[in-house]
């Protein structure tokens, strides 16, 4: 075990529920490979499918803030119409990772083998959400201006290097380096929420937990991480295949005019001024949003795995845990 960690740490996401010891009992958490981290996800999904599919519709609240605020948008002056963009932005932000919050600690009660309670597990994402706020807005500043200034030497170095030909190299390059970045982005950000969540730390502290645990396997849980968003993308595809051969059967829209749908898309053009599609085109907004609701836990519940899996080959956190049942 390369570090020892806090017993309070341990503890912080065992105190929910006084029914605990009784339903961990035979519990054993291990290191998993990929396959049984899946199907751990998906296992965990289909035991609480209720609890986490009523932390996720909490997206729907916010998504109903951002329709509103958007519905007065085209009813004010281009001056005010600036500063409620930017409150539209901060409301979706915001209710995003409060949403994920909720979910990756309502994942980590599930996996030790704990009853979910949704009122507790909002509570506790509302009790830390300035930090995972705070820290997701930094994580995102650096994420930008890492492309940029990368972004800005790459094409510099592809000019002087290459020439003419970099017309057909430097955008490929340009989607690779955004790649690369976002990959980091998403795998720090997700362990850094995940530390201040579970384990209670600050925003600095949670920044330097996320690289420990990172440290050493950068490649591997970066290849984790993109596989568990494609399962995602995956299962959200067929489910719109699934909903658009329903919609097929109707005659109310064929199979791939769904399909090339978003949930952002649809509420872009039932904003616009086209009252004879208002009904299609709020269908069709509140089918996609109902999607992402089901299938956001998917990736949440991976994630926290992947963070609780590498604690467990970094740290013995099965150990500890397993020490502090003990103790009680």
């Amino acid at each position: 075990m390369s570090e020892q960690m806090n017993p309070a740490q341990v503890s912080s996401v065992m105190e929910l529920d006084p029914r605990s010891d009784s339903e961990n009992k035979y519990l054993k958490l291990h290191a998993m490979g990929f396959g049984e981290l899946l199907d751990t996800t998906f296992s965990l999904y289909r035991s609480h499918f209720r609890a986490f599919i009523g932390i996720s519709s909490c997206f729907c609240i916010v998504m109903f803030l951002i329709f509103s605020g958007v519905c007065f948008d085209n009813a004010v002056g281009r001056d005010a119409s600036v500063g409620i963009r930017i409150l539209i932005i901060g409301v979706f932000l915001a209710g995003f990772i409060f949403v994920v919050s909720g979910l990756m600690f309502a994942s980590t009660e599930a996996y030790l083998g704990r009853h979910i309670k949704i009122g507790t597990v909002l509570r506790q994402a509302r009790h830390r959400f300035l930090r995972c706020f705070g820290g997701s807005l930094l994580f995102g500043l650096l994420a930008v201006l890492l492309l940029f200034f990368s972004g800005v030497l790459l094409v510099v170095i592809l000019r002087v290097s290459l020439g003419n030909t970099i017309d057909i190299i430097g955008p490929l390059s340009t989607l690779l380096l955004a790649a690369v970045v976002l990959a980091w982005f998403l795998t720090y950000w997700c362990f850094f929420v995940a530390a201040v969540l579970v384990e209670g730390e600050l925003i600095g502290n949670g920044f330097r937990r996320s690289h420990e645990l990172i440290s050493g396997a950068w490649w591997r849980i970066v290849g984790t991480m993109l596989a568990i968003l494609l399962l995602h993308l995956a299962v959200s595809i067929i489910v719109r295949i699934a909903i658009g051969s329903l919609l097929n059967l109707t005659q109310f829209m064929g199979v791939m005019e769904f399909l090339r749908t978003t949930q952002w898309a649809t509420l872009l053009q039932l904003l616009a001024n086209k009252p004879e599609a208002s009904f299609s085109y709020m269908l069709m907004f509140l089918i996609n949003l109902g999607i992402d609701i089901f299938t956001m836990p998917i990736w949440v519940i991976g994630v926290t795995l992947l963070y609780i899996n590498r604690r467990i080959q970094k740290e013995g956190f099965d150990i500890e845990v397993m020490a502090t049942r003990q103790g009680e």
